[in-house]
């Protein structure tokens, strides 16, 4: 009868040797975790949802045209790691980036798009826009909201009335700042290029 019992004491013991002993410093194992820009981010702007978009075309106040078609979109992640005890390992909290790369069909310029799920001070996500030597960074709480500071609503420039309009700034330099309109059926559709002495104006 002992004998018998042999076995099953022996499976008893390895199993008790397995089980994951408490970490004396309250560690738990590491947890991933991934957020994806929802659909509602996406559409703020019509560069990643509306295929009309893979080409944009903008013309100059000195009679010069850019045309840029979308050649790829890259779905990337950024990392942040966060640990609340010095003697644990870092939890790890993974951000999509959407990046949308254009190259010039017409003119001399460059255009490309980034919306990324999370960045500190800028809500659940943020697009940045780079048209030539300016760069745009529109948080998700300004698109379409009367109350952000930058709202001007309707806006009017050649005779073209746009809707639900804002306009942001970009710091080129210490004097000097590129100015940016906005919506969310056009994205960038008017800006002021002070170093080049430009204003473009799409004419998608």
């Amino acid at each position: 009868m002992k004998i018998k019992l042999l076995p099953l004491l022996f499976i008893c013991f390895i199993l008790i040797q397995s089980c994951e002993k408490p970490d004396p410093n309250g560690c738990h194992n590491a947890v991933i975790f991934y957020n994806y820009l929802s659909d509602a981010a996406r559409n703020q702007t019509p560069y990643f949802t509306n295929p009309a978009f893979d080409t944009i075309s903008f013309a100059s106040d000195k009679g010069d045209t850019l045309i840029f078609v979308k050649t790829k979109t890259d779905s990337t992640w950024y990392k942040e790691e966060i640990r609340g005890n010095p003697a644990c390992d870092w939890d790890k909290e993974y951000y999509q980036v959407l990046h949308n790369k254009y190259t010039t069909l017409k003119g001399n310029g460059s255009f490309d798009v980034k919306y990324s799920y999370k960045t500190q001070d800028y809500g659940l996500f943020r697009i940045e826009i780079f048209f030539n030597n300016i760069h745009f960074i529109i948080c998700e709480c300004i698109i379409d909201d009367v109350k952000y500071k930058n709202y001007i609503g309707d806006f009017t420039v050649n005779n073209k009335t746009f809707t639900n309009t804002f306009y942001e700034y970009n710091n080129i330099s210490e004097n000097t700042k590129g100015i940016g309109y906005i919506n969310k059926g056009l994205g960038l559709f008017y800006l002021i290029d002070p170093i080049n002495d430009l204003k473009w104006l799409i004419i998608k």
